[in-house]
């Protein structure tokens, strides 16, 4: 049964408008294909990466980050650069991996909390989130200096053998 105010002009109006649209949404994808086919997906995840660990977003890097992700949502879901995204995701659950198993690890006399009666193990402390670090945070660099010219017009003689660790290192000479 037909309602009164069934119009034959406004089905094949509204049929149209269906088509139409069915239209432009293929060839937005197509654009999308194509535009998506140029980009390095590697700089696309760092892109991503940086904007999520900024603290504050602007309106614009909200944007930009929602539509970076829909961007590697699509890469992702219609596998362009299949290989090459693939290879990276691999490299990064290495790093995960071993970053995970270094924090872990014990690293004995290299751990820089090492100490031979509280801490032989090197273990981390359990309190706060500190790193497991297998070397000194400042490495102190035995430096060498050279004869100071002024001793030697002066007449001063040197004992024999390398200066003590303790030597100063002279300042302000220099112009």
């Amino acid at each position: 049964m037909i309602r009164g105010n069934w119009s034959l002009a406004a089905e094949v109006r509204r049929n149209e408008l269906k088509q139409q649209q069915k239209v432009q949404q293929r060839q937005k994808q197509q654009h999308k294909h194509e535009k998506l086919q140029n980009v390095d997906p590697i700089r696309l995840y760092y892109q991503i990466e940086r904007l999520e660990k900024e603290a504050t977003l602007s309106a614009h890097d909200t944007k930009r980050l929602k539509t970076l992700k829909e961007d590697w949502d699509f890469i992702e879901k219609n596998k362009l650069h299949e290989e090459k995204v693939v290879a990276f995701k691999e490299k990064l659950e290495a790093e995960r991996v071993q970053k995970e198993i270094d924090s872990k690890k014990l690293w004995g006399r290299a751990s820089v909390y090492f100490n031979p009666e509280l801490n032989p193990l090197g273990k981390v402390p359990s309190q706060g989130d500190l790193p497991n670090l297998t070397t000194p945070l400042k490495r102190h660099q035995i430096q060498k200096y050279d004869k100071d010219p002024l001793i030697d017009s002066l007449g001063v003689v040197m004992p024999e053998g390398e200066p003590p660790k303790f030597y100063k290192l002279v300042v302000n000479t220099d112009r």
